[in-house]
């Protein structure tokens, strides 16, 4: 049994993120938590650098 598509979808332009491909602002918004992670073990990092180098 073959379920035919009554009317296909009509296209509309494309809005200008999605032309581009990529926004800035969608990606921080959408990976808000693993930037804060990423950013806490950098600092991390070279506070543990410092503290050696210190010593």
């Amino acid at each position: 049994m073959i379920i035919q598509q009554p009317e296909l979808p009509k296209d509309k332009p494309a809005t200008e993120s999605q032309q581009y491909g990529f926004e800035l602002s969608d990606f921080i918004s959408e990976n808000i938590w693993y930037l804060a992670i990423f950013v806490l073990i950098v600092a991390l990092v070279i506070l543990d650098y410092y503290r050696r180098k210190n010593r």
